[in-house]
């Protein structure tokens, strides 16, 4: 998982985002999200469902990884009330 010291710019490849790993580079490139700059313009609570739809060992920590990523940041720095909305959209999805 890399660590950018600079901010990514729409064309920077989804595996070069904080907190992404290959598999997960591959499936957002499965979802047609190839970039930081796709990535960004999603809803990140549906990402999240679309993954969990395809992949059963999608859990919470993927969405603070996407969240990071798309905030240039650490998965672990995602704030409390991100993760509460989160947990609301997954509680509704049940």
């Amino acid at each position: 998982m890399p660590r950018r010291k600079t901010p990514p710019d729409d064309s920077t490849p989804i595996g070069e985002l904080w907190n992404m790993s290959e598999t997960t580079a591959a499936w957002l490139e499965e979802l047609g999200i190839p970039t930081y700059g796709a990535l960004k313009g999603q809803d990140l609570h549906r990402v999240w469902l679309e993954l969990k739809l395809r992949h059963r060992q999608v859990t919470k920590l993927m969405f603070c990884a996407l969240w990071g990523a798309v905030h240039n940041c650490h998965w672990k720095q995602v704030p409390a009330e991100e993760i509460e909305r989160f947990e609301t959209f997954r509680q509704s999805q049940a």
